[in-house]
C-alpha cells in the first residue's frame, strides 16, 4: 500500500478540484448570463472527454511510462484550471458578451477534462504495475477510498470559499493538482517503462474486457442515476416541498458518500476475497439496493436502501479494475485500464439521458432498471464463471 501512496493523495486532490467546480457554477452561470443547459453542457464535456481520451492516455502510459503521463496529465489539468480561475475572476467582475463565456468555459473545463481523463486508468495501470494480483482488489478499493473522500471534499472546500469570491475556489482548484504534480515527482516510482516498438494494439473489442467493460457502464450509469433522480424521486415520491427536499437529498447523498468510503475501506483490508467474489457479492447487494430504492416510500427507508446499493457498488469497482488488470500483460495494462475508464465515461454520458426519460413514465423505472442490469450482471459471473 505504501507504493501507491502518491496516487491516493493525487486522487483526492484532483477529484476534488473536479468537484469544487460543482460548488460555484450555478451562480456563475447566472452572473455571466448564461442559461442552465449551460452549466449541464460544461459538465458533460468532461465525460465526453473521459469517453475520448481515457483509452488514448492509457496507451500512452504503456508506451511511455506512467510516471511521465500522470505528471503530463495532472499538470495540465493545473494550468486549464488556473485560466479558468482568471477569466472568471474578471468576467463577474465585468461580464463579457454571452458567446465569449460561453466559449471560454467549454474550452477550458474541455481542456481539464482531457487531462484529467488520464488520472483515472493510468493510476490504475500503476497499482496493476505494483501489486500481485491476489492484492490488486484491495488496492484499487484503496484507490477508490479516495475517489470518494475527493468527491465529499470538492463540493465542501469550493462552498466555503465561495464566501471570498467565486474565483477563489478554482483557484484552490489549480492548486490542488499543482501540490499533486510535486509529490508524484518526488515520491512516485516508474512502474512501467514503456515499451515503443513490437507491441500490439489491444483492440477495444477484446473479448478480455467485455465483463469488466459492462461492469464499468453499469456501475457509473447507476451512480449518476442516483445522483440525477434522487431530487426529482423525494419530491414526487416522499411528497416533500421543494426547501426540505432539498435538505433530505443532501442527507439521502452524503449517507451514501459514506457508504461508499466504509467498504472500500473494508475491501482494502480483507485480502482474502478474490475480485470475482467482490463482483458477484457486490452486484447482488447492489441490486437489492435499488430494488428497495423504487420501493422506498419514506426518507429513512430510501437513505437505507440506496446506501445497500451503493454497498454494492462500492464492492463491484475495484472488482472489475482488478478483474481488467488480471486479464492482461504488463505491457496492456494502461490500454486495459484507459479501455475500461472509457466505458465509465459512456455511463456518465448515458445515465442522465436514460434516466430522466425513465422516469418521465414512472419515478421507480430508473432504479428498476439499474437493479435488472447488476442481476444480469451477476448471473453473467455465476454462469460465465469469471
Amino acid at each position: 500500500m505504501k507504493a501507491i501512496r502518491p496516487l491516493i493523495f493525487t486522487n483526492i486532490l484532483c477529484v476534488s478540484a473536479m468537484m469544487a467546480f460543482l460548488a460555484v457554477i450555478g451562480p456563475i452561470i447566472r452572473i455571466l448570463g448564461l442559461k442552465e443547459w449551460h452549466a449541464g453542457l460544461t459538465v458533460a464535456l468532461g465525460g465526453v472527454m473521459w469517453i475520448l481520451f481515457s483509452r488514448f492516455w492509457g496507451i500512452k502510459s504503456d508506451r511511455q511510462g506512467r510516471k511521465k503521463i500522470l505528471i503530463t496529465a495532472v499538470a495540465g489539468f493545473s494550468v486549464f484550471y488556473l485560466i479558468l480561475a482568471v477569466f472568471v475572476n474578471f468576467a463577474v467582475i465585468s461580464p463579457p458578451v454571452m458567446i465569449v463565456s460561453l466559449s471560454v468555459l467549454v474550452f477550458t473545463r474541455g481542456i481539464i477534462g482531457l487531462f484529467y481523463s488520464a488520472i483515472p486508468p493510468v493510476s490504475a495501470a500503476v497499482v496493476a504495475d505494483k501489486t500481485p494480483p491476489e492484492q490488486r482488489a484491495s488496492s484499487m478499493a484503496a484507490l477508490g477510498a479516495s475517489n470518494g473522500l475527493g468527491m465529499i471534499l470538492g463540493p465542501v472546500v469550493g462552498g466555503l470559499l465561495a464566501v471570498y469570491g467565486l474565483a477563489v475556489p478554482l483557484y484552490a482548484a489549480a492548486v490542488f493538482p499543482l501540490a499533486a504534480v510535486i509529490v508524484l515527482a518526488v515520491m512516485l516510482t516508474e512502474s512501467h517503462n514503456g515499451k515503443t516498438e513490437g507491441q500490439q494494439m489491444l483492440k477495444i473489442t477484446d473479448k478480455r474486457l467485455r465483463y469488466p467493460s459492462l461492469a464499468a457502464f453499469i456501475t457509473m450509469y447507476s451512480v449518476v442515476t442516483c445522483q440525477i433522480c434522487m431530487g426529482f424521486f423525494v419530491l414526487d415520491r416522499l411528497g416533500y416541498e421543494a426547501i426540505e427536499g432539498s435538505r433530505v437529498t443532501g442527507y439521502v447523498l452524503s449517507a451514501c458518500g459514506i457508504s461508499f468510503i466504509a467498504i472500500q475501506i473494508i475491501v482494502t483490508k480483507v485480502k482474502s476475497i478474490t475480485p470475482e467474489t467482490w463482483m458477484k457479492l457486490g452486484a447482488v447487494t447492489a441490486f437489492f439496493g435499488f430494488i428497495l430504492t423504487a420501493l422506498s416510500n419514506t426518507a429513512v427507508f430510501l437513505a437505507l436502501a440506496l446506501c445497500i446499493g451503493t454497498i454494492g457498488m462500492g464492492m463491484v469497482m475495484p472488482a472489475f479494475q482488478a478483474i481488467t488488470a488480471n486479464s492482461v500483460s504488463k505491457d496492456e495494462q494502461g490500454a486495459a485500464a484507459g479501455t475500461v475508464s472509457a466505458f465509465q465515461g459512456i455511463g456518465i454520458i448515458a445515465g442522465p439521458l436514460a434516466s430522466t426519460m425513465l422516469y418521465g413514465i414512472n419515478p421507480s423505472l430508473p432504479f428498476i432498471v439499474a437493479a435488472s442490469a447488476f442481476a444480469f450482471m451477476a448471473l453473467w459471473a455465476l454462469f460465465k464463471r469469471i
